[in-house]
C-alpha cells in the first residue's frame, strides 16, 4: 500500500513586504526599511530573496523587482524563511509610488506616504497580487 503524498498548503501570497520607519543609531538618521520575506519556510537552507531596486527620488518612484531565491554561500544548513532588507535613508515625508515586479512580469503598484512617525499605505492594487504589503 502506498502512502499518501503530503503537499504543502498553498499560500495566498508568495512574499510579504513590511514597510517601516526606523532609526539608525550609528548614522543618527531615520530611514524607511523595506523587508521582503517569503511566506514559505525552508527546511534545509535559509535562502535569500534576490531583489533589484530602482530608486528615483526626484520623481518619488521606488521600484523593486523580485527575481527569486539565492542559495546561501555558507555550508552550514539553517531552516527559516528567505528575506531581503533595503534601507532608504534619503527620503522626505511625502507620497511615493511603489512598483513591485515579480520576475519583471507581474506588476503591482502601490502608493504610500511617509508620515512623521510611521508609514501609511494610500493605494493598493485590486487584483494580481503576488505579495502582501503591510506597515509596521
Amino acid at each position: 500500500m502506498r502512502t499518501k503524498q503530503v503537499r504543502p498548503e498553498k499560500k495566498e501570497f508568495e512574499y510579504e513586504l513590511t514597510i517601516s520607519k526606523e532609526y539608525d543609531n550609528l548614522k543618527d538618521k531615520n530611514f524607511v526599511q523595506f523587508e521582503f520575506v517569503t511566506t514559505k519556510e525552508f527546511m534545509n537552507f535559509q535562502y535569500k530573496v534576490v531583489v533589484y531596486e530602482k530608486i528615483d527620488l526626484d520623481k518619488n518612484k521606488i521600484e523593486f523587482n523580485i527575481e527569486g531565491l539565492s542559495a546561501p554561500i555558507i555550508s552550514l544548513s539553517q531552516t527559516g524563511i528567505a528575506s531581503y532588507k533595503y534601507k532608504l535613508y534619503e527620503f522626505n515625508s511625502k507620497e511615493y509610488e511603489l512598483t513591485l515586479l515579480n520576475h519583471a512580469k507581474r506588476k503591482n503598484v502601490y502608493k504610500f506616504k511617509v508620515l512623521k512617525k510611521n508609514i501609511s499605505i494610500l493605494k493598493s492594487p485590486a487584483s494580481n497580487k503576488f505579495i502582501k504589503v503591510k506597515t509596521a
